[in-house]
């Protein structure tokens, strides 16, 4: 399980929230992987995470890119692999059908990216803006 701390908080209320919202979704996941419950539930996470990085990486860069964030081209890069990734594990889940393996590959994907990204790029927003 992944817990929100507040080091990872950006200064933007709006980040913050969008980035403890799939902490939980994420989690939630996680909670349904290892009660082998995921197979009925892996659908719509594939949808939120969709309708969620589209709205979120847009704001965030918005934000990155108005207070001229020097991570700004970076995070933007990191989004559009994130992106890629996303559309080949959609697919991959579209002709493959579910399994385990697979549940679990999205499950690492995303925590990964969670830390990663959240903990290595997003937090300089919070420098940028106290400028």
């Amino acid at each position: 399980m992944l817990e929100w701390n507040d080091r990872y908080a950006t200064g933007d209320a709006l980040v913050d929230d969008q980035h403890k919202k799939i902490f939980q979704i994420v989690n939630k996941f996680e909670e349904q992987v290892k009660a082998g419950t995921a197979e009925e539930n892996i659908e719509n996470t594939l949808k939120f995470l969709g309708t969620y990085v589209q709205t979120h990486f847009s704001y965030e860069e918005g934000c990155m890119n108005k207070h001229k964030c020097p991570v700004a081209e970076q995070n933007k890069q990191a989004h559009a692999q994130f992106l890629q990734d996303y559309a080949t594990f959609q697919a991959r889940f579209s002709s493959e059908g579910y399994t385990d393996i697979l549940a679990r590959t999205l499950l690492k994907i995303t925590q990964e990216w969670l830390l990663k990204h959240i903990c290595g790029i997003d937090v300089h927003l919070k420098h940028c803006l106290s400028l």
